[in-house]
């Protein structure tokens, strides 16, 4: 997996289904990000889809070991994704490549996705320019038995909640399908999370928008 040489941003890929909310923002700020070693690993879940996590940092050294000069852009680079996951992600044989920063809201551990590499072989030049990269947060849960829950933020409920006005926070909807994009800053938007986290908001969680990867060669 190469970090250097593949970090080109090639457009939006969805993680599990057009459902979950994109920000032009991260939801992360740099006093936020908080690696945490226990999403180092292989996963698999009940889909059989598989998900590889692996240090940033770790990936850039390996790559760069023995480099005498690095160039500013790929300096600058390192110092951006350094707590990050290189997260590779297959489902029904495509491939994928994230950038994960993990990032604590108050005691909760979220993820900020960005892809940033995946395979499309049906999409032409033109309309692979009308993508851009955007970020989701998943929030993370470690299970007793070793597995690790993923909840994605969901749109249709950020939706329900802007229709009843009980939310402030900037966004627009855009594109023929009306999706919903947040446009806040990320200092807006982990103000955002901390109160969502704090709520009892009806079905905050959306059962579509969650996945739970467990271990590879884990027991039955």
């Amino acid at each position: 997996m190469k970090v250097k040489n593949s970090f080109i941003i090639m457009g939006l890929a969805l993680l599990l289904s057009s459902c979950i909310v994109k920000s032009l923002q991260p939801f992360y700020t740099v006093e936020s990000q908080h690696f945490d070693e226990r999403l180092i690993g292989d996963f698999i879940t009940k889909s059989k889809s598989t998900w590889k996590f692996i240090s940033f940092k770790k990936e850039w050294e390996q790559e760069n070991q023995g480099q005498t000069k690095l160039m500013k852009e790929d300096l600058d680079t390192f110092e951006r994704y350094k707590n990050a996951y290189v997260v590779e992600y297959i489902s029904r044989d495509k491939d994928a490549l994230f950038i994960a920063m993990p990032f604590k809201v108050g005691d909760d551990l979220f993820l900020d996705f960005t892809p940033f590499e995946y395979e499309e072989s049906s999409i032409n030049s033109m309309a692979a320019q009308h993508l851009i990269k955007a970020h989701s947060a998943a929030y993370v849960n470690f299970n007793e038995d070793g597995s690790i829950k993923l909840s994605w933020i969901s749109e249709t409920v950020l939706k329900r909640l802007f229709k009843e006005q009980k939310l402030k926070l900037k966004h627009e909807n855009v594109g023929i399908d009306d999706d919903l994009v947040l446009t806040a800053s990320s200092e807006e938007l982990q103000a955002f999370l901390k109160k969502f986290m704090a709520s009892n908001i009806e079905n905050k969680w959306k059962k579509d928008d969650t996945s739970t990867l467990k271990p590879y060669n884990a027991k039955p």
